[in-house]
């Protein structure tokens, strides 16, 4: 009975193990596509090559602003990196994803280049990690303003990344943010939600 119960033990540590290896060696790429047409890009991947979705993961990350309209404030969906679709994937993209990709009208190329797809590593790998931690839908952040009107986040999207912040409009609730990312300098803003002000 004991020694059952040793082959049960070894066998869930190997399929934690396993799990284990697979996440560690997910792959994450970004594909280029039309701005505006991200959207569309995904629609017709789920709708003409659906056996892409079983072998790569497409991700359209957004995230959520308060807009004001006619004296009232909305929330309105915008791109976190326009024309950036990421591509999560256990394995390297190869030519029958790439050719697949092709047909699509909305698709450009791949980083760094259809010829030299690379998978994101170091800084860039980072802030994607910590974007789509958040999901695909990302919200506004929770914050305050101490002694000296700094901004302080508590939660939300802004954390961990405050030394990215640039400008913060209290009127608004918005931080605008600069990031590094793929090569380029991309300026953002983000939402936030003063804890003070709403209580």
């Amino acid at each position: 009975m004991q020694y059952v119960l040793n082959i049960s033990v070894l066998n869930i540590s190997m399929t934690i193990l396993i799990k284990s290896v697979i996440v560690t060696y997910m792959e994450f790429y970004i594909a280029q596509v039309a701005t505006g047409r991200e959207n569309s890009f995904i629609e017709n991947i789920n709708n003409k090559t659906p056996e892409l979705t079983l072998k790569h993961k497409f991700i359209y990350l957004t995230r959520e602003l308060f807009i004001r309209h006619q004296g009232k404030i909305i929330k309105e969906q915008q791109p976190v990196f326009p024309s950036y679709i990421i591509v999560q994937s256990e394995s390297a993209i190869d030519n029958d994803t790439l050719l697949a990709l092709k047909q699509m009208p909305e698709f450009y190329h791949f980083l760094n280049s259809n010829t030299d797809i690379t998978p994101l590593s170091g800084t860039d790998l980072a802030l994607i990690k910590h974007f789509m931690g958040l999901g695909p839908k990302i919200g506004s952040s929770l914050v305050r303003f101490d002694e000296n009107d700094r901004i302080v986040v508590i939660e939300g999207p802004l954390k961990g990344i405050e030394g990215s912040i640039i400008k913060v409009d209290k009127r608004k609730q918005r931080a605008k943010i600069r990031v590094e990312f793929a090569g380029t300098a991309h300026t953002m803003d983000l939402s936030f939600e003063d804890i003070e002000r709403k209580g």
